[in-house]
């Protein structure tokens, strides 16, 4: 990078102040790179003069207005409090994930999971001086090793396109308390991996015979009436919170009020606490779903009375539905894998879990239910339904709105003459 102030010197031309370049008088340096990108180094004292040892504080900019902006802040900043923050990235994530009470605890742990490989690559610098270039590095890094190192990825593992967002998602609303005039993270050249998006038929889905299959083979298992719950609708989430208090076996109902759901904080665990959505606090009828499904659930509360009775003192009475022979919620991912292996059993495509909810969705507007209805089943809202299920379905409802409109013109205009 040239520095077109010391080109000035060198040449005679100290004098001459070139277009959009800083004054000789401001700790700011214009460069220009070889392909000619235009950006302005700031080098700058952050402490106040006679504090003592003297510190200073560097950044690179796009352009001289928010160089100029990050020197009034700074010296802003060091006349107000003596000193300039210059905490480390780690020490921000920290004090930002204390401090985002607006986040469920269930999100703020999930962003502290998230930067767990972003503290590991960068924790040490100080976060005034991080630069968009070292963001720009930290996203590959991530995506080649991001994640926990293993024999064939000693270095660490590469973490997937949600991960990598996620993680700089979260170092972005951190980099923000800085109130600095550009946040790094944020900077336009900083490309974030795409997500691969499936939206429509695309979606992994069962059929309804696949479904119908793993219906009458999962009745066979311990877990029967549980699975009923998941195949009317339920998300994991639900089914892992919910407690018997919420079933009404007299009704054939179950009500949602609260999801358990694993969550990372150095080490696995699971939290309860209420829906994420409003959608998803609901009523299902579950028995009308799928007849049959309160007799199994019957039969899940009287081996679970069997269970208590064997365990004696050693039984944990959770009050959860789905739990182990001493009481104990089951963890989510010992469910989910339990759902594979039925998959197996059942001779029935190796689905996500997730996915049962894509194949109650098509099956229910094959048979002419409308979104919404399906969406208040499901836990949606309308619009995330549609953009969901039926991505192309605003074609033929403009098809029709503009057939209607052009009837009651023609209707109108004969009516008029």
């Amino acid at each position: 990078m040239a520095d077109w102030n010391a080109v000035n010197s060198r040449t005679g031309l100290a004098g001459y102040t070139c277009p959009e370049c800083p004054k000789y008088t401001e700790p700011i340096r214009r460069m220009v790179s070889k392909a000619g990108t235009v950006r302005f180094r700031v080098v700058m004292d952050s402490t106040p003069r006679g504090a003592g040892k003297r510190t200073q504080v560097t950044r690179t900019l796009d352009t001289l207005a928010s160089a100029r902006a990050f020197v009034a802040e700074t010296r802003e900043e060091v006349a107000r409090t003596g000193t300039l923050r210059r905490e480390s990235v780690e020490a921000l994530c920290t004090h930002w994930l204390a401090t985002h009470r607006r986040a469920r605890q269930v999100t703020r742990e999930g962003y502290e999971y998230a930067l767990q490989p972003v503290i590991r690559r960068i924790g040490t610098r100080i976060a005034r001086e991080v630069t968009v270039s070292e963001i720009r590095e930290l996203v590959g890094w991530l995506e080649h090793h991001g994640g926990k190192p293993s024999k064939a990825h000693p270095e660490g593992t590469p973490l997937g396109p949600r991960s990598v967002r996620l993680a700089l998602t979260a170092l972005a609303m951190a980099f923000d308390t800085l109130d600095t005039a550009e946040n790094p993270v944020r900077h336009r050249t900083v490309q974030l991996p795409p997500m691969p998006t499936k939206v429509g038929q695309d979606l992994q889905h069962w059929n309804a015979a696949d479904l119908l299959r793993f219906r009458d083979h999962a009745d066979t298992d311990e877990l029967a009436g549980a699975w009923r719950l998941t195949l009317a609708g339920l998300t994991r989430a639900d089914v892992m919170g919910l407690r018997w208090s919420d079933v009404d076996l007299e009704a054939g109902t179950a009500t949602v009020r609260q999801g358990r759901v694993v969550v990372h904080t150095g080490e696995s665990r699971d939290h309860v606490g209420t829906p994420k959505t409003l959608q998803r606090r609901r009523m299902v009828p579950v028995e009308a779903a799928h007849p049959g499904t309160v007799a199994l659930l019957r039969a899940l509360k009287a081996r679970q009375a069997e269970h208590r009775l064997r365990a004696g003192a050693a039984w944990h009475d959770s009050g959860f539905v789905v739990v182990n022979e001493l009481g104990q919620p089951l963890r989510p991912e010992v469910y989910s894998d339990r759902f594979k292996r039925l998959c197996k059993a059942a001779r029935v495509p190796v689905i996500r879990l997730h996915s049962v909810r894509h194949s109650l969705a098509f099956w229910l507007h094959s048979l002419g239910v409308t979104p919404a209805d399906a969406a208040a089943l499901l836990g949606h809202t309308v619009q995330v339904h549609l953009s969901t299920y039926l991505p192309e379905s605003g074609a033929s409802g403009i098809a029709r709105a503009t057939d209607a409109l052009g009837r009651a013109m023609r209707t109108k205009v004969a009516a008029g003459s």
